[in-house]
């Protein structure tokens, strides 16, 4: 296909091909200097939008945090006798070398994993190495807290904190976890 259009100087049809739109050239007839015009765009094909299923939604969420709380309930089994027996039968380097609570110490890791977020946000590298060591002490409990917040479509919100950069925040606290 090719760009018609008039020449400004002797108004005679001119045709061009579609590679010289937005080029100068020589009107064949008069020899005028004539600017070409960009060939009109092509028009697009309409996509077809689905419109969004809340029901669908809601239940992927629900499944989602379902999922995390299986993974925490699993991790409480691990404190108990049985779970401790099993935990101290791993060879040297295993789940037992890897435990490092403190009897009699509480540690609330929503609560620290979001003191961590915020001491990032402000880049308060001091405080946010602190509180990693502190959730480092819970053994796995954090590292499956903080994955369990990095696999939910909607994490609870952190400190006010964009979900890319919380999202940066977090998978930088499970490299620190090991």
């Amino acid at each position: 296909m090719s760009i018609e259009l008039h020449c400004p100087q002797c108004e005679k049809l001119i045709r061009a091909p579609d590679n010289a739109g937005g080029k100068h050239g020589k009107c064949p007839y008069c020899e005028a200097k004539v600017y070409i015009p960009m060939p009109p765009a092509p028009e697009e094909e309409e996509i077809r939008i689905a419109p969004l299923d809340l029901e669908a939604e809601r239940r992927d969420a629900e499944l989602q945090r379902e999922m995390i709380r299986y993974a925490a309930s699993l991790d409480k089994e691990k404190d108990t006798p049985m779970g401790a027996a099993a935990d101290a039968a791993v060879p040297s380097g295993g789940l037992a070398s890897r435990r490092m609570e403190v009897p009699g110490e509480v540690i609330d890791v929503p609560d620290k994993v979001e003191e961590f977020v915020v001491a990032m946000r402000a880049s308060q590298l001091d405080v946010a190495d602190r509180v990693a060591k502190e959730l480092k002490r819970t053994g796995s409990k954090a590292r499956d807290y903080v994955e369990g917040i990095m696999l939910d479509p909607a994490p609870p919100p952190l400190g006010n904190v964009p979900k890319p950069l919380l999202l940066g925040f977090l998978k930088q606290l499970v490299q620190r976890l090991g």
